[in-house]
């Protein structure tokens, strides 16, 4: 008899903080840290009914008023003291929406990311069905700063449009400002590649079915635990985001490969994404998040691998993600890509998500300057290095 894989660990327990923690531009590190006490306890319910939890996260409200840079330091600072005194390893800083930007510059958010390897910050450039073009620029002068202090910084800032609150996965996560709520995303690719490799489907239909049974099994057991946990620690449940995570030795490509008998990147890719992403959003109520296929083409070695060979670029990407997906998700360039390219990328993303009102984001992994113009050189450890296709 085969042996049973095992459980998806939890990618992210995060708890959304109220607006009241940030009460008259100040923040208060001691309900911060009361916060973080309670998310870390609703995750250790997870750990002794025997399932992995890899992170547990806060995140703050959405910012959409001017902000000027002594405000975002002081926001910084206040997050980072609450969770150290509480054990939590990394926090959203805000989700910063066209006017939040009058006051700062990109340098300042470059400054707050940089001093604080913790934390992680999105700027809002689309939401219903308007794009914001200041907010783009904005962004990818961000991008551009970041890969100036630190190759890796990019990892912790994106460009999102239409991601709703309250959703689990950074850097695009933020809070409502309502009452404190905690929600969930599981590494799951591990065991829908098991079960992808132990019952091949015939037939896109059956791929919907696979995906959508695997996952409801996977994520209703974590559910049954949170929900009571939230509810003895006065907090609410805001749902799960379904969204496959991978890990270094399972990725989504390979199952998508498989669920569609496919080569990924050839024909029949955006059929076999659009199959299985109606899996995902059919395996659980409630949700919040992306709800959708994440395709992270530096921590997939099969997406890593068609980047490389030029058969997937940020185009293709995009065209995945009108069916199914997150978006550009850590997406190689080289350090000499000019910033009005890194703008037009995001504008794309952007066009995207405002045509079809869907959630994406842009985490764009933008090499330092003057760094091999040959090769990507991140130190993550999640992240497999490419060469750059040659052009």
């Amino acid at each position: 008899m085969t042996a049973a894989p095992p459980a998806a660990p939890v990618r992210a327990v995060t708890l959304c903080l109220p607006d009241a923690v940030f009460a008259r531009g100040t923040v208060d590190a001691g309900a911060v840290a009361g916060y973080g006490d309670r998310v870390v306890e609703a995750a250790g319910e997870l750990v002794r009914a025997g399932r992995e939890v890899q992170t547990v996260r806060l995140s703050a409200p959405a910012l959409d008023a001017p902000v000027h840079a002594d405000l975002l330091r002081e926001r910084a600072a206040g997050l980072v003291a609450g969770c150290d005194r509480s054990g939590v390893g990394s926090a959203s800083l805000a989700a910063l929406r066209p006017p939040a930007l009058a006051g700062l510059e990109p340098s300042d958010v470059a400054d707050v990311l940089a001093g604080h390897p913790s934390l992680f910050l999105s700027v809002v450039v689309a939401e219903g069905a308007e794009m914001d073009d200041h907010a783009v620029g904005f962004a990818a002068s961000v991008v551009g700063e970041l890969a100036r202090r630190d190759v890796d910084a990019n990892f912790r800032f994106a460009a999102v449009a239409n991601l709703g609150p309250n959703a689990p996965l950074f850097p695009g996560s933020y809070g409502d400002g309502g009452p404190a709520g905690v929600s969930a995303a599981l590494q799951s690719a591990g065991p829908l590649l098991a079960r992808v490799r132990e019952a091949r489907p015939e037939g896109l239909a059956a791929a919907t079915r696979l995906t959508r049974e695997c996952l409801r099994d996977e994520l209703a057991p974590v559910g049954k635990v949170l929900e009571s946990a939230c509810g003895e620690r006065g907090l609410l449940f805001h749902g799960f985001d379904p969204s496959p995570a991978c890990a270094p030795d399972a990725g989504i490509a390979e199952f998508l490969e498989l669920a569609g008998g496919i080569r990924f990147g050839s024909p029949g890719t955006v059929a076999t994404c659009a199959a299985v992403t109606a899996g995902i959003r059919s395996a659980v109520r409630p949700v919040v998040g992306y709800a959708g296929l994440m395709l992270p083409v530096l921590e997939d070695r099969v997406l890593a691998r068609a980047w490389q060979e030029g058969r997937l670029h940020a185009d293709s990407v995009l065209a995945y993600s009108s069916v199914c997906g997150a978006g550009l998700d850590t997406v190689p360039l080289p350090g000499s890509t000019p910033e009005h390219e890194v703008a037009a990328i995001i504008r794309d993303m952007a066009a995207l998500s405002a045509r079809w009102a869907k959630p994406l984001s842009a985490r764009l992994m933008l090499a330092p300057p003057g760094s091999d113009p040959r090769r990507t050189g991140f130190r993550a450890e999640q992240v497999v290095n490419i060469d750059y296709p040659s052009v």
